[in-house]
């Protein structure tokens, strides 16, 4: 952001709270409004590409993530989304590159490791599927995070 540029994290606050809200189209307009004023702030990319994907819109959502990270933004959860978005794209290679650079930043999340098992298990890794969610596992998720995790390992291991 430039010197003569506001304070633009609120503004990206408020549009995360509009997101949580269901309010969508509101978040967009504000990301956008905040991109109008600094078309290099990548905290405003990093956001609305999350809003993007969660509304399914992968291509713009992959947009503005590169550009975040193009832009130096390092953030382990927009690196897990773009992981994300990859995996439901069939795109194996880049969401497991993602999924490690978000590990890199953050190696104590589990959602991470949970969907690089997704990932392992697509391309017919079961066995690197299975040390991820083990190491979910011990990461003492909540119990019901936990009861997921311990499901689809019973489904693996009785799949061998």
């Amino acid at each position: 952001m430039s010197k003569e540029n506001p304070d633009l994290a609120p503004i990206c606050m408020r549009a995360r709270s509009f997101a949580a809200r269901g309010q969508i189209e509101d978040a967009l307009d504000l990301y956008g409004d905040v991109l109008k004023v600094d078309p290099e702030y990548a905290l405003a990319y990093a956001d609305r590409g999350t809003v993007f994907a969660m509304t399914k819109r992968f291509e713009p959502a992959m947009q503005d993530l590169e550009r975040a990270f193009s832009l130096g933004y390092s953030d382990s959860s927009a690196l897990s989304t773009a992981g994300t978005i990859c995996m439901e794209t069939a795109q194996y290679g880049k969401a497991l590159n993602f999924y490690e650079r978000a590990i890199a930043l953050n190696p104590d999340y589990p959602f991470t490791y949970y969907n690089r098992a997704s990932v392992h298990l697509a391309m017919g890794n079961r066995k690197a599927a299975i040390a991820d969610l083990e190491k979910c596992l011990r990461m003492g998720p909540e119990d019901d995070f936990k009861e997921v995790i311990l499901r689809r390992l019973k489904e693996l291991e009785q799949g061998a």
